[in-house]
């Protein structure tokens, strides 16, 4: 049995779906009132929540695999505790799997650099990461570069959220429904991106079916006990080639307008007292503006058996459904 937490956002779904088509049997950690019906008659349902301890219990009861993508860099809600959640529910998640001598933890985490600390979610994820190392528990760690799904759309496109199942950028969360608002169409109506930066820094964008392939096939992977696994697309872009990519696909010049770094991290820090998750997501973008997650994934993909798609492949497919 695998235990999927984080079941009903962006990524887990995608991860239950490839569960359930590989054929292995999947339980689904879902609060009650979450949006699981699309799975529900698939998969065994564990009803509960990270804040509580009893139910992580249970849903890990008779487990052999979890594998947690659950994390808020976009909260689901407008009171938000990362502490409670990512940091004591964590902590819990990790003891139980202990106690239960869980075959193997699969942790979705991010890439590291020098900033992790001034923002929330990169925060925890190090020091869950942590945690799990000196567990005992067996653990494998997929450290995934920018998601293509919610970072092309962050450009200012809707693109992206075509036909998008459980989308981040849709989580009835105040702050990032303001934004896509205000610029959630811009590339495709005016002919502007909104770059993180001066449009240098490198990432090796991947697709959230790709990650979420990563996670299932380390299941029982060799390669994967006890390893830290670096993963991205199958090139690194600047944010400025992505800006060219979208040019092409849509036959007409973008013209990039960029945010200077200094600008989110003083709003990183005006914002936290007040909308930590807002704060968070100011970071987030601070953290892409600053730093690379270059990549070069091509021989583990080889090796996991994971089929990489290009950013140009991703949008190109997208283009081709039916807008919202």
């Amino acid at each position: 049995m695998i235990l999927v937490v984080g079941a009903t956002g962006q990524l887990g779904t995608t991860v239950v779906n490839k569960l359930i088509t590989s054929n292995h049997r999947v339980r689904a950690f879902v609060r009650r009132s979450s949006n699981y019906q699309h799975f529900a008659d698939k998969v065994d349902l564990a009803f509960g929540d990270l804040r509580d301890a009893v139910s992580l219990a249970a849903a890990c009861d008779g487990v052999e695999v979890v594998i947690a993508t659950a994390n808020s860099a976009v909260p689901s809600q407008r009171k938000y505790s990362f502490e409670e959640e990512e940091g004591q529910g964590y902590l819990d998640l990790i003891e139980v799997c202990k106690r239960q001598r869980i075959r193997q933890f699969v942790y979705m985490s991010l890439p590291v650099s020098p900033i992790d600390n001034q923002i929330p979610t990169y925060r925890y994820k190090r020091l869950n990461e942590q945690r799990l190392q000196e567990s005992g528990v067996p653990f494998t760690i997929i450290r995934a570069s920018l998601m293509m799904d919610v970072w092309l759309a962050l450009l200012g496109s809707r693109i992206p959220l075509r036909k998008a199942e459980a989308a981040t950028l849709e989580r009835p969360f105040w702050f990032g429904r303001l934004f896509m608002r205000l610029v959630g169409r811009m590339i495709e109506e005016r002919g502007l991106a909104v770059v993180n930066g001066d449009g240098k820094a490198r990432h090796a964008f991947i697709a959230k079916e790709d990650a979420a392939a990563f996670l299932v096939n380390s299941i029982d992977h060799p390669e994967a006990k006890n390893a830290i696994i670096e993963v991205g697309g199958p090139e690194a872009l600047s944010w400025d080639d992505v800006v060219a990519i979208y040019s092409k696909l849509l036959d007409r010049p973008i013209r990039p307008m960029y945010s200077p770094p200094g600008i989110f991290r003083f709003l990183l820090k005006i914002l936290m007292p007040f909308s930590p998750g807002a704060a968070n997501v100011i970071g987030l973008n601070w953290w892409a503006a600053v730093n690379d997650s270059a990549y070069d994934a091509r021989d583990v993909s080889n090796r996991f058996g994971v089929s990489l798609t290009s950013v140009e492949q991703f949008l190109s497919d997208k283009m081709r459904l039916p807008a919202d």
